[in-house]
């Protein structure tokens, strides 16, 4: 937590600077939230048998801070609660188990910062953008629902790399998991004014994490003898947002 606060004090701060050193400029305060489609690359089942993977739902939800150079050019931040995971289903049968209906769900959270690089083009009250850059995430929790044939009790057990034993099915999965993903993040859409001040935006959202989610006691090699692949978070949506435009030299020169 104290590594969020101070990226996010640093980013802000550099924010201010930047207001103070190009007068006339527009600062961007907002809040928005997406609908997404979360995956993991590559699956971890810690030597038992994989299963296919199925659709998951995720959300995120933020708290905006931008900074306009020009009408085309600027840069975005956000403070991003995002859900995100993976679901599997299927069946499992292995040394003696005979799992005919097999679910898991693996149920992640993270405090993303995104940090957007944008550029905008068209005219009028509705203009394209892109964006770009690099993300941030810090893990808040971790957990899963790992269900056979009903019953969430159907426990089974492996060895991680350094020989200790752990239950596969535990719902506490925040030990197997990364503290840090850092990734890219992109987003295509359009920035539709209100008023002078107000305006919505709208776009696709992707993000794909650079980093294998998985600790390094838990890259076992899968149930065929093959090596360890990462596993990489990905989740791609569609974004909604309101935001308040703040014309920092013309607030500056008010008389009070």
């Amino acid at each position: 937590m104290k590594k969020i606060i101070v990226l996010s004090s640093f980013i802000f701060l550099i924010g201010i600077q930047i207001s103070n050193a190009q007068k006339g400029k527009e600062i961007i305060f907002g809040l928005g939230g997406a609908v997404t489609s979360t995956w993991i690359i590559y699956q971890n089942f810690y030597g038992e048998p994989e299963i296919e993977y199925a659709p998951k739902t995720g959300y995120a939800f933020s708290f905006n801070l931008g900074y306009e150079f020009t009408e085309k050019i600027g840069i975005m931040t956000e403070l991003q609660y995002s859900a995100q995971g993976q679901k599997y289903t299927g069946s499992q049968t292995w040394e003696g188990y005979n799992f005919k209906q097999v679910d898991r769900d693996i149920k992640l959270t993270y405090f993303n910062l995104p940090v957007f690089f944008k550029y905008r083009f068209g005219t009028g009250d509705t203009r394209f953008r892109f964006m770009a850059g690099p993300q941030f995430g810090f893990l808040l929790d971790a957990t899963q629902d790992y269900i056979r044939d009903g019953d969430k009790s159907a426990s089974t057990y492996r060895e991680d790399k350094d020989g200790k034993l752990f239950d596969v099915t535990e719902p506490n999965i925040k030990n197997r998991i990364e503290n840090m993903d850092i990734g890219i993040a992109v987003d295509i859409g359009a920035d539709i004014s209100l008023s002078d001040q107000f305006f919505i935006n709208a776009g696709l959202r992707l993000n794909y994490g650079l980093q294998d989610v998985n600790t390094e006691p838990y890259h076992l090699k899968n149930n065929k003898g093959n090596p360890y692949e990462p596993s990489n978070n990905l989740w791609g949506g569609v974004y909604f947002g309101i935001n308040y435009r703040l014309d920092v030299q013309g607030y500056s020169q008010r008389s009070f």
